[in-house]
């Protein structure tokens, strides 16, 4: 499900070969390369193989005025009282931005429940693996599920006839539950916008993002595949928007 360099068609996600693994823990510097580096990481042949083993929040306290009693602070207080009291001027707390690690991904519809392992990128800008093949792979500089910006989750699409964690994916409507549990145990819902099939060397627009509103990106291998080199033609993409806690 991974690309791989122009020049030598190695393996995808689906493929847990030694190169991968020696490149799992690579980082490129900042969440914003990587939204460069993605277009290359998509740009390439993709490959599946065998199926592998079976595998604090910071809250911000809103200044409180501590100074002296006199006039002025007393009547700051009670205009703030006054509006809180009357609901007009000050809406409803927003509940804390998440920023634990994704441990486990649901979609209800297809029956996945499976777990989500940190990945990052290689030198040459390729997604690692999953330790295990059957679980999602969580681009690690990225946001975090439910936190602003695109959280990307990439997952083995498997063989014709043997699909894997996300062989089904385009099987989904519009509006269909996706569910990511985080480390925390709090539960971030999405709601598919969109699938489409992108040609190689093109990636969407705004993928891995850090900013913007929270969404979720999951990637894997479509199109026509190649027996003799166990590789996919074109990539899959699914955009989900955040509907909130779930």
């Amino acid at each position: 499900m991974s690309a791989v360099e122009r020049s030598r068609p190695l393996a995808s996600p689906l493929v847990a070969t030694t190169w991968f693994r020696r490149a799992r823990n690579a980082h490129f510097p900042s969440a914003v390369a990587f939204v460069a580096v993605l277009a290359l990481t998509l740009g390439f042949s993709w490959r599946d193989g065998p199926a592998g083993g079976d595998g604090v929040n910071a809250e911000l306290a809103a200044p409180a005025y501590d100074g002296p009693g006199d006039a002025f602070g007393r009547d700051l207080r009670s205009r703030l009282q006054f509006v809180v009291s009357a609901g007009s001027e000050v809406g409803l707390p927003q509940p804390p931005i998440p920023t634990a690690a994704p441990v486990q991904l649901l979609i209800p519809v297809l029956d996945v429940h499976r777990a989500v392992e940190r990945v990052g990128v290689n030198r040459a800008g390729v997604l690692n693996l999953p330790v295990n093949a059957w679980n999602a792979g969580w681009y690690a500089a990225g946001p975090v599920p439910g936190a602003p910006g695109d959280a990307v989750i990439e997952g083995h699409a498997g063989y014709p006839g043997q699909p894997m964690i996300f062989g089904r994916l385009a099987v989904l409507k519009r509006g269909a539950h996706i569910i990511v549990i985080l480390a925390d145990g709090t539960r971030q819902l999405f709601l598919v916008d969109s699938i489409t099939a992108v040609p190689v060397g093109s990636a969407p627009p705004g993928m891995a993002e850090p900013y913007g509103p929270a969404r979720l990106t999951l990637i894997t291998c479509t199109g026509h595949f190649d027996q003799n080199r166990y590789s996919y033609s074109r990539r899959l993409v699914l955009e989900a928007s955040y509907a909130g806690p779930a």
